[in-house]
């Protein structure tokens, strides 16, 4: 959600306080502050596709459901696939409803 809500706001064209030249750079600071956190907990695992096509191809290539039951029936499942789209989700949301509220109030 961070992560979104972030490029959202540095984007946002209504936003008279963006920093036009700085943009790329909070965006990076954004996600190095995200992997130094996260990377812990979850490999730092922002792009769901990044982790399932390698599931999916060890499953295919003789692995069989190994890759998808490693920890847990359905560990993989939320962390890796739920958490990255609905947190893009609640960013978005986030940023609709309380940031762009403000701006459009301005």
């Amino acid at each position: 959600a961070m992560l979104v809500l972030v490029i959202f706001t540095v984007t946002d064209r209504r936003n008279p306080e963006a920093p036009q030249i700085l943009t790329a750079g909070y965006i990076g600071l954004t996600v190095t502050l995200l992997i130094s956190l996260l990377g812990p907990l979850t490999m730092a695992c922002f792009n769901p596709a990044r982790d399932f096509a390698p599931r999916l191809f060890s499953s295919l290539a003789g692995w069989g459901s190994v890759p998808f039951t490693a920890n847990g029936p359905l560990g993989w499942w939320v962390v890796y696939l739920v958490a990255p789209v609905a947190g893009g989700l609640l960013g978005g949301a986030l940023h609709r409803h309380l940031i762009g509220r403000a701006l459009e109030a301005e």
